[in-house]
């Protein structure tokens, strides 16, 4: 809490998604049509679940953590920012931290 101030909250957290997935999807990448990860499966809908027998991509959502709040909170809340110069594949703090 005490580096709630740091984040810039208009930074996207979450995203809903169509991808199709099932139990045991946690953790899978979310990739864009330019084959970026944009960000990391962790949930589902209730229509979800039955993702092992039928897919209703009118209803089916997956829910994921998108990788810019991820690099958000590494940078500012964790002080991680060697870790979030790897993931983006910077080699300097000052270049990655507008990312």
């Amino acid at each position: 809490m005490e580096k709630k101030s740091a984040i810039d909250l208009s930074t996207p957290f979450n995203f809903v998604s169509t991808n199709d997935i099932i139990g045991g999807n946690s953790g899978s990448p979310t990739i864009n049509q330019n084959g970026e990860l944009v960000g990391l499966i962790f949930d589902g809908n209730i229509q979800s679940l039955v993702g092992d027998f039928v897919y209703d991509k009118s209803v089916n959502r997956a829910i994921s953590v998108d990788s810019r709040g991820m690099l958000e909170v590494l940078r500012k809340v964790f002080g991680a920012n060697e870790i979030a110069n790897e993931l983006v594949g910077s080699s300097s703090v000052s270049s990655a931290a507008g990312n």
